[in-house]
């Protein structure tokens, strides 16, 4: 891996603060670079910087899809409590849902149906959290028990029309 660290002003945005741009270039890639990140610290080293966006990458994916699959910041509530509620547990659904589908699910198939579905995925090798969300609305779940036994439903032919006394 390569890395350039270049000082400049991204005039149209900041103006006159200066930007640290920090590229990455991968050594089996062709193109100039494959990774391109602009920073206003000054201070840290380059390579910090690409660990720091490394390590924060997986945060970034899980509230994108928690936003854009499962409508965590849809909302449209305003009491402080609820505001406060609403987003964690919409992101709790989404590791709900990687919970399930890790127990329930079957990748090879989705992997096979979503290639077929979409040619462009051809080299597509992971289940996504689309794919996560397509497979629990396939999925009839019927195998569920309950903590507590299921109350009796009412069933009129069993029952005497003579009344009982109290």
């Amino acid at each position: 891996m390569d890395l350039a660290v270049i000082t400049c002003l991204w005039w149209g945005s900041l103006r006159r603060t200066p930007v640290r741009l920090v590229l990455v270039c991968d050594l089996d890639s062709d193109k100039p670079y494959t990774l391109a990140l602009v920073t206003t610290d000054q201070a840290t080293a380059g390579e910090q910087i690409v660990a720091r966006y490394a390590s924060r990458w997986s945060i970034e994916r899980s509230i994108k899809d928690g936003k854009q699959l499962l409508g965590a910041g849809d909302a449209h509530n305003r009491l402080p409590a609820a505001v406060e509620r609403t987003t964690p547990l919409g992101l709790a659904n989404l590791t709900i849902l990687i919970l399930w589908y890790d127990q329930a699910g079957h990748p090879d198939p989705d992997l096979n149906s979503r290639r077929t579905a979409a040619p462009w995925y051809r080299r597509k090798c992971h289940v996504s959290i689309e794919d996560m969300i397509t497979a629990f609305r396939r999925a009839r779940i019927t195998d569920i028990t309950a903590a507590q036994g299921t109350p009796r439903q009412f069933d009129p032919s069993t029952t005497t029309s003579q009344p009982t006394a109290a």
